[in-house]
This record gives structure tokens, sequence and C-alpha cells, in this order.
């Protein structure tokens, strides 16, 4: 864990939402033991919170992807087994995906988004780069909810941000 000293907190960096949402996920899985990133959890049917965040990242990798060649399908994601099995190779691919984010500062451009329900069917949506961070912050969020339980219900000692896996909407609603 000595490398991990060495990175700042991401959620202490441009305070963009996107940049601000990763670094939450960064500082609460930088409290988590390796063991307690892979471990199944029952509370999850038995998925990891690597596995979670192995989703979580995939999607953005799917984005940049998708804006190298014009197209973005949120299905092929490689599925990695490194960023759920490896505590600090999904530190550093977080902190990666902060920089690839910086650069694209500013940038709107059109994309498609690739969707099949079935194999006999796929079409293609038309989107852009901001609208995805929209849904990359939503679906972040979701899915923060989630490791937010398996945590709660496991590694109680754990510190967790009290909006943490709460969606923008629902936090402006309980003010």
């Amino acid at each position: 864990m000595k490398e991990l000293e060495q990175i700042e907190s991401l959620s202490e960096q441009q305070r963009t939402p996107s940049n601000f949402v990763l670094g939450q996920l960064f500082d609460v899985l930088s409290q988590l033991s390796s063991s307690q990133f892979v471990a199944p959890l029952c509370v999850l049917n038995e998925s990891s919170l690597g596995q979670h965040t192995r989703h979580i990242i995939e999607f953005f990798q799917c984005l940049f992807q998708g804006v190298e060649h014009g197209t973005i399908d949120y299905d092929a994601r490689k599925r990695n087994l490194m960023l759920e099995n490896d505590l600090n190779y999904t530190l550093f691919t977080l902190k990666d995906i902060v920089e690839q984010i910086g650069k694209m500062d500013g940038q709107n451009m059109p994309l498609l988004l690739a969707v099949a329900y079935n194999d006999e069917c796929q079409t293609y949506v038309e989107t852009n780069f901001m609208r995805e961070m929209v849904y990359m912050i939503e679906h972040s969020i979701h899915h923060y909810a989630l490791i937010r339980i398996g945590i709660q219900e496991n590694f109680k000692e754990i510190s967790i941000p009290r909006n943490f896996g709460v969606a923008y909407s629902t936090l402006k609603h309980h003010v």
C-alpha cells in the first residue's frame, strides 16, 4: 500500500462532477484490504466489491474507446479480471480515468451508441460525449449504492461518505 500513499486523493483534484464521483470511489476503495475487495458477498448475490468496481471502470473505458472510433458499445467491455482482483491496479486505473476525463474537458463530439437487446437486432442511437458523461455519473452512483450495501453489511469499519451511492436528485430532494 506504500505506492498508494503517493497518489493524492482523487476527490481533492479538480472538482468536476465526474472527478468528484470517481474520487469518492477511490477514497472508499483505498480503505479496503485486498481480501475485502475480492470477497464474494452474500448481500451482493456472491459478487464482490471488485466486480462492481470493474463494471464501473469498464463503462468509462468503453466511452473513451468510443470517442476514438466514433461509436460507443458498452456491451463490448473487456471484462479485465485484474480490475476486480488487484486493488492497487484498480486504484491506478481510476486515477488514469480522471486524467483522461481532464484531457476531454470542453469537448462534446457527436457519437453513436450501439444498442442491442438481442443477438439479431443492433441499432445505433445518436448521442454525444457530454450526454454519455452524465450517464457515466448516474451509472456509477447506482453501483456505489450496491457497493455501499456490501460495505455496510460486511466491513463496518470502513468509512463511507454520507452521500456515497445517493443520486444528486435524491440529495436535492432531501435538503
